[in-house]
């Protein structure tokens, strides 16, 4: 069986040797122009092409632009920071200070702009801690590691665009297109069934592909200004795919109360899905169905009305997107592509992650700058870089081990180069060619699936340890400074793994802010001039995000998820109720004292379902009960949600 697996499964694809070449090709040719130019350090030229390698030719060019301007934007703040006549104390406090900027950006901002905040965060640290800790000559060095950067970026750039290739961008839209059907398909199999349980695990998995649709939005659009235009529609579709799910299961939930569902209409429904599934694009005029069924019509509900509009606007949306027009009047109206859906910020842990790199960086720096020495300035180097390095990860003791594992390993390659090869070196032509094996060796496994990440850092510590293309060292400096760039990683990677990011923490922090925009609705925030729909499926997603790390989604992710969509349509509609001017004194009081009862006490508490249970007795206005009643139908649905968070409230006590 085994030999069966090496005969059937090769370890190395042929893909995988292609993209190995490519990149050992890209980074020797970036070495060799750095030697042709008798540049200091010319092996930091070939670094950048193991960051800057990505599966996809968008993503590719905007890494190395975010790379590049990284580079000098750091560059240019280092430099001007050690120009300016301070103390180097107080140079080191302004650097710092930065360097909790730069990280915190690159939590707060995703994708490859945050990794441009991280590339100037670190370009600082590199003009600036050898140079106020150790400043004997660290100038020039620095501003030759700096052009041989800008060499690299440039080089690799240019060769990998050749060979990497475009994101298949069918297939995106197709995957987009099959979750509209499936969208629909799901309408239907809610609408028709007799209890929410039922239709669990298509709700799960659609959940999931929403998030992995988000996931990869971004990436789809790199590196091209017209699909970055094109995310709006494709937010577009998120939001609107969110909300025929919650206006779903508002029906389910109201035909327990009543039968609102129209003859034929459940039958339309799969019908709609299956044409959808057989025709892309597909746009409103291609089926009967919203002739048919029309939103002026006195005979259908408001539930069974609000969900004919969301279909409406999730289809529209995909023509939108296809076409890069917006058809449909109410497409527009409603605002789904005016705004790009809202981003999360997430500045707690922006600020935390920024106040322990700075710390680090600082306390390291501070205590080798009143000791001063060659190997200060390595320690305060291999630690601040590193420290900045694991700051820019979302879940760095995730990558901790790799990282480790990565640069032990490149070191030890760099110690076999540096006492049995380099020795042997007596010109350019030969080092040039002995370091071919080794580059050559190190595209493969940054090529490889299950050695990309690790050699990442096992192929900058090789170049970095092993100072290829620099004059030989005695024994003892080489194994000391490569002991210490080990060291530095492994402080700051069991620093990081006591310093754990939980996703369950996240997750709570996600819940916890759906509920915040909860209270503001029901304070009248953001309730009727805001389409509370572009912040609240933005919440769903960071808490799905959140989830599929922690390894929930698609599995046991808390239910009720869509019903706290229905629970903020519900208090909209009534705040909407209110700014009637022909609104009677009873119903205005009425819907008061619902709100009142719902700003009490938390949203699960079956108190407060049972006191607007209370009220709905009482009203009068069949628009306005039917309102409240969809709101206790949501809370209800809503119980498993609320639940979930004092589970997790309790898992994190």
């Amino acid at each position: 069986m085994f030999f069966n697996r090496l005969t059937f499964s090769p370890i190395i694809t042929r893909p995988i040797m292609y993209y190995g070449i490519c990149l050992a090709f890209s980074s020797w040719f970036a070495f060799f122009i750095a030697i042709m130019l008798n540049l200091p350090n010319p092996y930091w030229a070939a670094m950048p092409a193991w960051v800057i390698f990505q599966p996809t030719r968008g993503l590719l060019l905007e890494r190395a632009v975010y790379r590049f301007l990284g580079t000098f934007i750091g560059a240019a703040i280092g430099f001007s920071i050690l120009l300016i006549p301070l103390h180097p104390i107080i140079q080191l406090v302004i650097f710092t200070l930065l360097i909790g900027v730069t990280t915190a950006s690159s939590h707060v901002f995703r994708g490859t702009i945050a990794y441009g905040f991280f590339t100037t965060g670190l370009t600082m640290a590199i003009v600036i801690i050898p140079s106020i800790i150790w400043p004997s000559d660290t100038m020039d060095l620095a501003i030759s590691r700096v052009a041989c950067t800008f060499i690299g970026c440039i080089v690799v750039t240019i060769i990998l665009a050749l060979f990497v290739p475009k994101f298949p961008i069918r297939s995106f839209y197709q995957k987009i297109h099959l979750l509209t059907s499936d969208v629909v398909f799901y309408a239907n199999q809610v609408v028709t069934a007799r209890s929410k349980e039922e239709c669990h695990d298509i709700e799960q998995t659609l959940l999931a592909s929403i998030n992995d649709i988000n996931d990869n939005a971004a990436i789809a659009a790199a590196g091209s200004i017209h699909k970055n235009r094109k995310l709006r529609y494709i937010d577009a579709i998120i939001a609107a795919s969110l909300d025929v799910m919650a206006a779903s299961r508002a029906i389910l939930t109201r035909n327990l109360r009543e039968n609102v569902l129209p003859a034929e209409f459940s039958d339309d429904l799969l019908e709609l899905s299956k044409q959808i599934s057989r025709k892309q694009p597909f746009s409103l005029e291609d089926t009967y169905f919203f002739t048919k069924w029309q939103l002026e019509s006195p005979e259908l509900t408001s539930e069974i009305k609000r969900l004919i509009y969301t279909i409406e606007q999730l289809i529209a949306a995909e023509d939108a997107l296809v076409n890069n027009i917006e058809k449909h009047k109410d497409f527009i109206a409603n605002n789904y592509t005016s705004t790009l859906l809202l981003p999360h910020r997430d500045w707690r842990m922006a600020i935390n992650i920024a106040l322990i790199t700075s710390f680090i960086v600082f306390t390291v720096s501070l205590c080798c700058y009143f000791n001063p020495s060659r190997i200060a300035e390595q320690v305060a180097s291999g630690i601040g870089i590193f420290a900045i390095v694991f700051g820019s990860f979302p879940l760095p003791q995730n990558n901790a081990r790799n990282l480790f594992i990565g640069v032990s390993s490149g070191v030890i390659v760099a110690i076999i180069y540096r006492f049995f090869v380099q020795p042997y070196v007596d010109d350019t032509f030969w080092l040039l060619l002995t370091i071919i094996p080794f580059l050559l060796f190190g595209g493969i496994c940054r090529a490889h699936p299950k050695t990309a990440i690790p050699a990442i850092d096992a192929n900058m510590a090789f170049l970095f340890a092993g100072h290829i293309g620099m004059g030989a060292s005695d024994a003892f400096s080489v194994l000391s400074a490569d002991f210490i760039y080990v060291l530095s990683a492994g402080i700051i990677s069991g620093m990081f793994i006591l310093l754990p990011r939980k996703p369950d923490k996240q997750a709570l922090n996600a819940i916890l802010s759906i509920q915040r925009d909860l209270d503001r609705i029901i304070a009248a925030q953001d309730a009727v001039n805001k389409n509370w729909y572009e912040q609240s499926t933005r919440q769903l997603l960071r808490l799905m995000l959140h989830l599929s790390r922690a390894g929930k989604v698609g599995d046991s992710a808390p239910n009720g998820l869509l019903s706290t969509l229905n629970v903020g349509y519900s208090i909209t509609m009534l705040h909407a109720k209110l700014e009637q001017p022909k609104l009677d004194h009873t119903s205005y009081i009425q819907i008061k004292t619902i709100l009142y009862i719902l700003s009490l006490k938390p949203k699960g508490n079956l108190t407060i379902i049972n006191e607007i249970n209370k009220q709905i007795q009482h009203i009068e206005n069949d628009q306005l009960r039917r309102i409240a009643e969809m709101l206790v139908d949501s809370l209800n649905e809503s119980q498993p949600f609320f639940n979930y968070i004092r589970e997790l409230k309790k898992k994190m006590a």
